[in-house]
């Protein structure tokens, strides 16, 4: 298995639902005790989100290139950025470190494109739904129409995001919330889970269009660059 360096922190939860997918999935491969050959550096979530806030990117993607210089330096072949939003930094980490990202928007706009989903609604932070970053990278590299909630919604999504999931607590009234923003859409074809957090209270046990997690596509992707199936 090649060494993968996972940039965490961002946020700690969803750190945490990475190590387990990427430990699961290499002893999917491996058998009996294995678990996956990978290096975290984990970020400050408190500094990221004033750089978040303050929508200071120069800084925010120092922090990030900074670490991707220290995994490249502990022995990581490749890196990921556990965070959708963070990847706004990706650009910047690739040609700080000239290693290879195994990058969350290449992963989901290849699972929206082979199965077929024309009009995805897409929910995340505020910033993933209705900055300047996500939707048009992603358009790049995906012909779909991808949907987003009305501003008031968006604010709603942001708050249980950011106020809650970041903080490790789940509510079934935002859930309950979630589900109704989700079923007002009654002319999407699938839901993108675009925060690596959402995967915390919304699941495809809960929606009934086909549901599409991030987290999980992007820990696979990075699991099949690690054993050599992505060639």
């Amino acid at each position: 298995m090649k060494r993968i360096g996972l940039i965490g922190g961002v946020s700690p939860e969803s750190t945490e639902v990475y190590v387990r997918l990427l430990n699961r999935g290499a002893r999917a491969r491996l058998g009996g005790a294995h678990s996956a050959n990978f290096l975290v550096w984990h970020l400050d979530f408190g500094t990221m989100m004033d750089l978040y806030r303050a929508r200071d990117w120069p800084r925010f993607a120092e922090e990030v290139a900074e670490a991707g210089e220290g995994l490249k330096r502990a022995g990581a072949v490749a890196l990921m950025i556990g965070s959708n939003t963070t990847h706004r930094a990706a650009a910047t980490l690739g040609a700080a470190t000239g290693i290879r990202i195994v990058h969350l928007l290449d992963v989901l706009a290849q699972e929206l494109t082979n199965k077929a989903v024309k009009r995805p609604l897409l929910i995340g932070t505020l910033f993933t739904m209705a900055g300047d970053f996500y939707i048009p990278a992603l358009a790049e590299r995906y012909s779909g129409d991808i949907v987003t909630p009305c501003e008031a919604d968006q604010s709603v999504i942001e708050r249980i995001i950011v106020d809650e999931l970041c903080a490790g607590t789940v509510r079934d009234e935002s859930r309950r919330a979630l589900l109704e923003i989700i079923a007002a859409h009654d002319d999407v074809d699938a839901v993108v889970l675009a925060c690596t957090e959402l995967c915390l209270i919304l699941s495809q046990e809960h929606i009934r269009i086909p549901v599409f997690d991030t987290t999980a596509l992007h820990a696979e992707a990075g699991l099949r660059f690690a054993f050599g199936e992505d060639a």
